[in-house]
């Protein structure tokens, strides 16, 4: 049994190192020259008709990540596919580079993809693609940074500020009369009928 332990660690150890060089081949893939990629990101994010940006590309959000590895697996026809989470946290502990201010600001785009997959009726979504001239406020990547800006107390971008105080002198008067309820009975019929009961 303890002649086994040791084999068994080399065996991890002889398994892990190829998927960490698969790892490594993924993280120095070409993406944002990769046509193909750029567009079904396009699609992934919301924005078929436009491929994605170099900034989109490079943002580290989760979304873009896993789009990446089943690109990846799907381009290199690796048997099993890359593992996402594996490689979440192989590129948490791999010492890298200052990140880029691109990959830093993710629009919100990558955001709007996950939320209309779930949320936003089929219509809606056409009816923003009609309107590509509007741009769409940029919104905080992740939760933890969100958290962040409300506890500082700091503006959340993107995010419409309302103010808490109601307009005075915007108000116009009914014009129309009131609705009567089953119950009522008009005044007129009411003594029509009381007199008629009194008969």
């Amino acid at each position: 049994m303890v002649g086994d332990t040791p084999r068994q660690g080399s065996q991890l150890v002889e398994t892990q190192e190829p998927e960490i060089d698969l790892f490594r081949k993924l993280n120095s893939y070409p993406f944002s020259t990769d046509v193909e990629f750029a567009k079904g990101l396009s699609i992934i994010l919301g924005h078929p008709d436009i491929p994605a940006t170099k900034a989109e590309i490079d943002c580290e959000d989760d979304l873009v990540v896993q789009a990446k590895c089943f690109y990846f697996s799907r381009k290199e026809q690796l048997s099993p596919p890359l593992d996402f989470k594996k490689f979440k946290t192989w590129l948490g502990s791999t010492p890298t580079a200052e990140p880029s201010p691109d990959a830093e600001i993710c629009n919100y785009d990558s955001q709007r993809a996950s939320v209309s997959e779930t949320a936003v009726p089929p219509g809606l979504v056409s009816m923003n693609q009609q309107s590509p001239s509007v741009q769409e406020p940029a919104y905080p990547s992740s939760f933890s940074r969100i958290v962040e800006l409300i506890t500082t107390g700091q503006q959340i971008p993107g995010i419409q500020q309302i103010p808490d105080t109601v307009l005075t002198g915007h108000d116009t008067p009914s014009e129309k009369p009131r609705r009567r309820k089953p119950w009522e009975v008009d005044d007129e019929f009411a003594r029509g009928s009381e007199s008629a009961v009194e008969n």
